[in-house]
C-alpha cells in the first residue's frame, strides 16, 4: 500500500476576524496549513486516510527560515513526516500487519531524516529529490552520477492537467542507479544511507511546456528495468493526494466556510475530508471498473433514495444496484450536471452540490420512517 504525504493551505483571507488563524506566505494573509497521508493502492484507488494535521503558523515565525535550519527535525515543521509516517505505521501493525508500505512524497520531503525513519519502520519510501545532492563515486553528485547511466526504458506516461496547462502525454527516458548518500560531519546523528535513483527525463516537451524532471531516490530495487518502471508507476500515484486536496477545496468548498475558530473549521476540514475520500473512490472505479456494483462506496439506502430520486418512482424489488458510471452521473444530476452523452461525468464541484442533496434525501427518508 502507498502512504501518500503532502501538504496544503487552507486559504481563508476573508476571515480576518476568526480566531486561532495564522500565515502562509506573508504575515497578512489568514490561513491553515494541512498535511494529509492518504492509503493508496498501486493501481491509483483511494482506501482512505491514515492522518491529517492541521495547525497554524503564528505570524512571528515569518522570515524565520534560517533559523530553522540549526533546529533539530522534531522542533520544525517538517517533522510533519515523520509523524505522517508513524501514524501509518501504527495503523498498519493495528489493522494490517501484513501490508507493505511505501511512503510517497513530492520534493519537501527530501529529508535525510524521512529516510532513517522508513528503514527504522521497516518500511520503503519514494521521495522526488529536492536539490542535487552528493553521492559517493567517480561523478561526485547524484545528476551526473545518473547521467552517465545508460537509458534503460522509454515510456509514454500521461501527465494530469494542472493550473495552465492541460492533461498531456510524455515521452520519457529512464535511467536508474544505485547511490551511497553520506550525511556531512556537521549532522553527526545521521547515518550514511544506500539508495536507489530513478531519472524520469523527457528530452522534447512541446513548446511552452515544462519538460519533465523527475530524480527519485527510493529504498525500492531498481536494477531491472521492471523494477525502475514501478518506482515510476508508483510515483505517479502522488497525483491522488492532489486530486484530494482539489476536491476539498473546490468540491467541498472548504475555503468558503464563515466559521468564527480555527478548531470549528479543523472540526469541518475533518468531515469534508471524509466526503472528498467517498467522491475519489466512486470516480475512480466509475473511469476504472464502471460496471462494478456501487455498494462498494454507496449504502442500501443511499443507493435506493438515489434510484428513487432521478426515476420519480419506487424501487422495484428486482432491481439491482446500479454500476458505479451510473451512480456518479445520478449523483451529479442531483448536483446540476446535465448528464448529456457529450458532458462526460460531472467534476468535483457538480458531484459534491449532488452529494450534499442525497444526504438530505437520506436523512428525510430515515425521519419518514
Amino acid at each position: 500500500m502507498l502512504a501518500i504525504q503532502d501538504t496544503t493551505f487552507v486559504n481563508l483571507p476573508t476571515l480576518e476576524a476568526t480566531e486561532g488563524l495564522g500565515t502562509v506566505n506573508g504575515k497578512d494573509e489568514e490561513a491553515l496549513l494541512m498535511h494529509s497521508v492518504l492509503a493508496v493502492r498501486p493501481d491509483g484507488h483511494i482506501l482512505g486516510m491514515l492522518d491529517n494535521q492541521v495547525w497554524a503558523r503564528p505570524p512571528e515565525e515569518f522570515g524565520k527560515a534560517k533559523d530553522r535550519k540549526s533546529r533539530p527535525i522534531e522542533d520544525k515543521e517538517s517533522s510533519k513526516w515523520l509523524r505522517g509516517m508513524r501514524r501509518a505505521a501504527t495503523l498498519r501493525d493495528r489493522f494490517s500487519p501484513g501490508t507493505r508500505l511505501i511512503h510517497v512524497a513530492d520534493r519537501e520531503a527530501d529529508i535525510h531524516e524521512v529516510f532513517q525513519e522508513a528503514s527504522d519502520l521497516g518500511d520503503d519510501a519514494l521521495i522526488r529529490c529536492s536539490r542535487d545532492r552528493k553521492v559517493e563515486g567517480d561523478w561526485g553528485y547524484v545528476r551526473a552520477t545518473l547521467a552517465a547511466q545508460p537509458v534503460v526504458a522509454r515510456a509514454r506516461i500521461e501527465v494530469p492537467r494542472k493550473k495552465g496547462q492541460r492533461k498531456r502525454w510524455a515521452a520519457i527516458e529512464i535511467r536508474s542507479a544505485t547511490v551511497t548518500l553520506d550525511p556531512p560531519a556537521k549532522y553527526p546523528g545521521r547515518r550514511p544511507l544506500s539508495l536507489g535513483v530513478v531519472w524520469v527525463n523527457e528530452p522534447v516537451a512541446p513548446e511552452g511546456v515544462e519538460p519533465l524532471d523527475w530524480m527519485l531516490w527510493t529504498t525500492l530495487p531498481v536494477g531491472t528495468v521492471d523494477e525502475a518502471l514501478v518506482v515510476v508507476e508508483f510515483y505517479r500515484r502522488r497525483w491522488r493526494i492532489e486530486d484530494f486536496h482539489r476536491t476539498l477545496k473546490e468540491g467541498c468548498r472548504v475555503e468558503r466556510t464563515q466559521l468564527k475558530t480555527a478548531g470549528r473549521i479543523e472540526t469541518l476540514v475533518a468531515y469534508s475530508s471524509a466526503v472528498a475520500v467517498r467522491l475519489l473512490q466512486i470516480t475512480h472505479w466509475a473511469r476504472t471498473e464502471p460496471t462494478r456494483p456501487c455498494t462498494e462506496v454507496l449504502s442500501d439506502d443511499e443507493w435506493r433514495v438515489l434510484w428513487a430520486r432521478i426515476h420519480n418512482a419506487r424501487v422495484p424489488e428486482s432491481q439491482e444496484p446500479p454500476g458505479m458510471r451510473e451512480a456518479v452521473r445520478m449523483i451529479g444530476r442531483l448536483g446540476g450536471h446535465l448528464g448529456r452523452k457529450c458532458d462526460g461525468l460531472p467534476g468535483v464541484r457538480s458531484l459534491w452540490k449532488g452529494w450534499y442533496v442525497l444526504q438530505l434525501l437520506v436523512e428525510g427518508y430515515h425521519i419518514k420512517i
